[in-house]
């Protein structure tokens, strides 16, 4: 019951933030013309609330509110951006291009979980195809390479606070994630094969 009520939450949550982001995405459009850019941001993000929808369900879900507040934050702030096209710092069709690279990074990491993606550290089964031979959590660098494209066409303080506290909180995330996972042997005989979590041969 009490994991049913929980996954209800996130979900919830998520399908409120992802209306917020449509609706400001739309709202830029009328007032300023279509934006390519801003515009993929939308299928970028709405993966998320696609995913949660079909992922299947799971007793080994984290119950720790760091856990969950951890989650949801890094979840959130990108979801409350503000277009401001006027302020671009690089043409729209190459931030439009790094964007597009993200979100194909992340529909690879998120085709490959299937069912098994969610925002709060749970155990829905360990995957190891795809990009997860190169690093152990290529969803989140699709995530990062998407924020810096859409940052990079609409520079303000506000975007990038946002950013910058969805980047620095991904960190204890994953570490939370991992804490829960690494209870599966399998899982630490993943970890000593695939040594990076974001970025190959850095971090």
């Amino acid at each position: 019951m009490k994991h049913g009520l929980l996954d209800l939450s996130e979900r919830i949550l998520v399908l409120g933030l992802y209306g917020a982001l449509v609706v400001c995405i739309v709202d830029s459009i009328r007032a300023d013309g279509f934006g390519l850019g801003n515009l993929l941001l939308l299928p970028s993000e709405g993966l998320v609330f696609l995913f949660i929808l079909l992922r299947r369900r799971t007793q080994q879900v984290s119950a720790r509110p760091g856990d969950w507040a951890l989650a949801l934050a890094a979840t959130a702030a990108p979801m409350l951006v503000r277009a401001c096209p006027e302020r671009a710092l690089v043409p729209e069709l190459l931030a439009a291009f790094f964007l597009m690279m993200g979100t194909l990074v992340q529909l690879h990491a998120k085709w490959v979980l299937g069912r098994s993606f969610g925002c709060v550290p749970a155990h829905r089964g360990l995957k190891e195809a795809g990009p997860y031979r190169v690093v152990r959590h290529p969803m989140y660098a699709g995530y990062m390479l998407s924020h810096l494209a859409f940052l990079s066409m609409n520079f303000s303080a506000w975007n990038a606070a946002l950013y910058m506290v969805c980047t620095l909180l991904q960190i204890p995330r994953l570490a939370s994630e991992e804490r829960l996972l690494g209870l599966d042997e399998g899982y630490a005989r993943y970890r000593a094969r695939v040594r990076h979590r974001l970025i190959p041969g850095v971090y």
